[in-house]
């Protein structure tokens, strides 16, 4: 598994917004084999701009899981971005009627009721899984699987490592970008989002 470590805001635009190594690393990766990578930033989402480098008859799906992870796939909706498919995963039924994706998908339907989690990642977990099936069938057909999604809340953080377990067993490229809390969002947050990154590594 490849991993690009990412300090600041400043230097994940500059790695996707130019033919540079988080674009070289993603076309030579789908040359090769299809790994899993992800790329981490502890900060939130506002004014990253992304693009992505054309990769012939590729098929690339954006897929945001929870809140964070939504209003992530609208900004770059919003930004222009084109070439890819854009999918909101998400357990509250109202926030999906938010989303400007075009595919969005609601998880859980029978254990959340559409409600949400809480803020419970065991929720978000259960959720992804109940509907698994349809993750899987969303995810069908990609080469690359763009994951995005806020660390510290229910869905984003129990459903997100669910979806990344999918698309690395179908064998799609997987790359995830992943944002943390801030200390003043209190030590509950900060706590729910650590077991995250063991859980996407052991699914790698």
């Amino acid at each position: 598994m490849a991993t690009l470590q990412v300090t600041s805001p400043k230097e994940l635009i500059s790695i996707t917004a130019s033919s540079s190594l988080f674009s070289s690393r993603l076309r030579s990766s789908s040359k090769i084999s299809l790994k899993k990578s992800f790329l981490r930033t502890r900060h939130r989402f506002g004014g990253i701009a992304c693009s992505f480098a054309p990769m012939e008859t590729a098929k690339i799906k954006v897929v945001g899981v929870g809140g964070g992870g939504n209003n992530a796939v609208n900004r770059m909706i919003g930004s222009g971005l084109q070439g890819v498919d854009f999918y909101a995963i998400n357990t509250d039924s109202q926030a999906l009627l938010q989303s400007a994706a075009e595919n969005p998908l609601q998880i859980g339907e029978l254990l959340t009721r559409g409600l949400g989690t809480g803020g419970n990642p065991l929720l978000g977990e259960q959720a992804a899984e109940e509907s698994r099936d349809a993750i899987a069938n969303a995810l069908k057909g990609s080469d690359l699987v763009f994951i995005t999604a806020g660390m510290g809340g229910g869905t984003g953080s129990g459903a997100a490592p669910v979806v990344a377990q999918i698309a690395k067993e179908a064998g799609y490229l997987t790359v995830g970008v992943v944002t943390y809390p801030f200390s003043f969002e209190g030590r509950k947050r900060t706590v729910q989002a650590c077991p995250f990154n063991s859980s996407m590594q052991c699914s790698g």
